[in-house]
C-alpha cells in the first residue's frame, strides 16, 4: 500500500520603432512562462476536499500515458510523507504525488512506485511523470530526473479520477496545485519545456484532458469535467496592490507594478538553489541580476508597454550565463504571475515574450 512508502506607464512609441515591433510581433517565438490565473488551495490530510472526476475509459491510458501539474506544497510530515496531486486508484493505474519530497508515480497499480525528483517547499513547480510501458521518466521543471524500467504498460481502473486526492489515498496536500494534464503519449523533455509554460487549450496529439483550475472543475479540452467534493479546497489567485514599490537588493520594481526576482542553480536538479542580486543601476523599465558577484552580471530584463499593439505587456531579456535559473515576474496590479526557466548547458537563450501579460488597462 502507499502509506508510509508514498500560481506603465505608457512611453511615446515612434514610428520606426513600432514598425520594428510589429515584425517581431509577426515572427515571434513561443513564450515560456507560466499561466497560473486562478489555481486550487488544499487545507491538507485533515480535510476530505478534493475533485472528482467520474469515470471514463480515456482517462485510463493504455499504450503510454503522461501526467504533468503545477503545484506548490507548504508542508510536510518527517518521514516518507505521501500527499496525492492526482490519481485514478493508485492499487490498480496511476497516480503521482509528492512522498518524502520527492515525486512518485505509479502506473501500473500498487506494486509499481517510482520515486525520484527533488519537490521543494514553498515554490511553484511544474512535475510531469511518463511511461512508455518500455520506461517511467519524471521531469521536475522540465529536466529529467528519473528513468527507470516500466515493467509494462499501464494498467486501469474504473474508479474515477481525482485531483488531491486518490479513491485509496484519500490524502490532499496542504498547498496549492494548477493546470492538470493527462495525455495517451509519452512526452518529451523537448515536448514538456515547450508546453510546461503556456497555455494549452486546444487539441493536441495525445492530449486526453486539461484541468486549468480557472475557478471550476472542467476539462477544457476532453470534456471530463469533475466537481469540487468535500471540505478545504478554495479557488485563489494571487494578491493585489497598487505598486511593487521599490527594487530591493534582490527584486525589482519595474514600470512601478512588476516585480521581478531570479533564483540560480549550479549542481544537479533538486540541490540547493541561490538567491539571486540585483544591480544598483536604477531604471523604471529594465534591470539587471548578478549570481556571484556584483561586477559579474548575468541576467538583464526589461518591460516594455505593447499595450497600444497586442493589448500586452511585453517581457525581453539576455544572459550572460549557462546555468539553471528560474526568473518570476508578477505584475502586482493584477496579480498574474509568470515563471521563466533557463536550462544548464548551452548558453542561455533570449527570451522575446510579447504576449507576456495581458494586463493592459
Amino acid at each position: 500500500m502507499i502509506s508510509q512508502r508514498p500560481r506603465v506607464s505608457r512611453g511615446v512609441l515612434t514610428r520606426s520603432w513600432l514598425a520594428a515591433a510589429a515584425l517581431l510581433l509577426a515572427g515571434a517565438a513561443p513564450t515560456l512562462a507560466q499561466p497560473f490565473g486562478v489555481w486550487i488551495n488544499t487545507s491538507g490530510p485533515t480535510q476530505t476536499g478534493r475533485i472528482s472526476i467520474p469515470h471514463s475509459a480515456a482517462l485510463n491510458p493504455t499504450t503510454a500515458t503522461t501526467v504533468e501539474a503545477w503545484v506548490l506544497f507548504n508542508s510536510e510530515v518527517a518521514g516518507e510523507d505521501c500527499r496525492s496531486i492526482a490519481g485514478k486508484d493508485y492499487t490498480a493505474a496511476w497516480w503521482i504525488g509528492r512522498c518524502g519530497g520527492q515525486l512518485r508515480s505509479y502506473f501500473r497499480g500498487g506494486g509499481s512506485a517510482h520515486t525520484g525528483g527533488v519537490i521543494p517547499l514553498h515554490q511553484w513547480t511544474h512535475v510531469a511523470a511518463t511511461t512508455d510501458g518500455s520506461r517511467v521518466k519524471h521531469y521536475i521543471n522540465g529536466e529529467l530526473v528519473l528513468d527507470q524500467p516500466a515493467g509494462g504498460s499501464p494498467t486501469t481502473s474504473t474508479a474515477e479520477m481525482r485531483i488531491s486526492s486518490d479513491v485509496s489515498w484519500e490524502h490532499p496536500p496542504s498547498g496549492s496545485l494548477d493546470e492538470i494534464r493527462l495525455w495517451s503519449v509519452a512526452r518529451t523533455e523537448a515536448q514538456i519545456r515547450n508546453t510546461l509554460n503556456v497555455r494549452v487549450n486546444s487539441a493536441m496529439t495525445g492530449l486526453v484532458g486539461v484541468w486549468p483550475l480557472e475557478a471550476n472543475a472542467n476539462d477544457i479540452i476532453g470534456g471530463h469535467n469533475g466537481a469540487v467534493v468535500g471540505t478545504g479546497v478554495v479557488f485563489f489567485t494571487s494578491p493585489v496592490t497598487l505598486t511593487c514599490g521599490a527594487s530591493t537588493s534582490t527584486s525589482l520594481c519595474l514600470n512601478g507594478h512588476f516585480a521581478v526576482s531570479a533564483r540560480f542553480r549550479t549542481g544537479a536538479p533538486g540541490t540547493a538553489e541561490s538567491q539571486a542580486h540585483t544591480v544598483n543601476c536604477p531604471n523604471p523599465g529594465s534591470g539587471l541580476f548578478y549570481f556571484f558577484a556584483p561586477d559579474n552580471w548575468e541576467v538583464m530584463v526589461k518591460l516594455i508597454d505593447g499595450c497600444g499593439l497586442n493589448s500586452r505587456f511585453w517581457l525581453f531579456s539576455a544572459a550572460t550565463t549557462n546555468v539553471f535559473y528560474r526568473m518570476e515576474v508578477t505584475d502586482v496590479r493584477a496579480g498574474e504571475n509568470k515563471v521563466y526557466f533557463n536550462y544548464p548547458g548551452p548558453p542561455a537563450p533570449a527570451v522575446t515574450d510579447v504576449s507576456a501579460f495581458a494586463t493592459c488597462p
